[in-house]
């Protein structure tokens, strides 16, 4: 492989590491836990790269990682693309609320803003497209949550993000369709997104737009 180098020299572990690829310097946080079977590599939007590997040999895992570069690059410039509420407030004083930057009244986190904000928003829309698709949740519920806007269990209980107030209104309204889909399409194949598409012809670009943000507030 050319243009690869790592910085080979012991580290403790949970301390910060680089590797360099092709002219790029890539920091790294390593944690080991002899429990996992597998070495895992995640994003993290504030914390960068973190490495959680079952052993503790810096030349494998660094020769790992730069077969992983390419990918590992990508990732974390889609991550710094995304506007993140956390880095918003900490360098604005501002959060998000409809995808607009608003100034945050010092007498509120971003936890309560969201909290007064979010499910009156979300129960409305989820009434109306209830609706209009034909389909009706068990329970509709709330929480914090780092990766995800929402999720449709095999119980039919839909849970949402808190944060999803900070997202334009067309996009939280596609998160309400694509999860009221799962109620009666518990995959994504084929049949799922047609039930989407029929609903919002447009869910793609909604898509899209989305990975302009981070669900995660810290």
């Amino acid at each position: 492989m050319k243009n690869l180098r790592a910085s080979l020299t012991k580290s403790k572990v949970g301390l910060t590491k680089t590797i360099e690829y092709e002219g790029h310097v890539l920091s790294y946080s390593l944690f080991v836990n002899r429990r996992l079977k597998h070495l895992y590599i995640t994003i993290d939007p504030i914390k960068g790269v973190i490495v959680k590997s079952p052993f503790s040999a810096i030349e494998t895992i660094e020769t790992l990682l730069l077969q992983k570069a390419s990918w590992i690059l990508s990732k974390l410039h889609a991550a710094q693309e995304r506007t993140h509420i956390g880095r918003l407030l900490e360098t604005e004083g501002k959060i998000l609320y409809l995808g607009e930057a608003i100034l945050l009244s010092s007498f509120q986190t971003p936890e309560l803003f969201y909290k007064e904000k979010t499910p009156p928003l979300v129960n409305r829309l989820v009434e109306e497209w209830s609706f209009l698709m034909g389909v009706k949740p068990t329970k509709v519920s709330f929480r914090q949550a780092k990766k995800r806007w929402g999720s449709c269990s095999y119980r039919n209980e839909l849970s949402f993000n808190l944060s999803l107030a900070q997202l334009p209104l067309e996009c939280i309204a596609y998160i309400v369709v694509h999860e009221l889909a799962h109620i009666t399409h518990k995959h994504h194949q084929k049949a799922f997104w047609e039930c989407v598409a029929s609903f919002m012809p447009e869910y793609k670009n909604h898509e899209i737009t989305l990975k302009k943000f981070s669900p995660s507030l810290i």
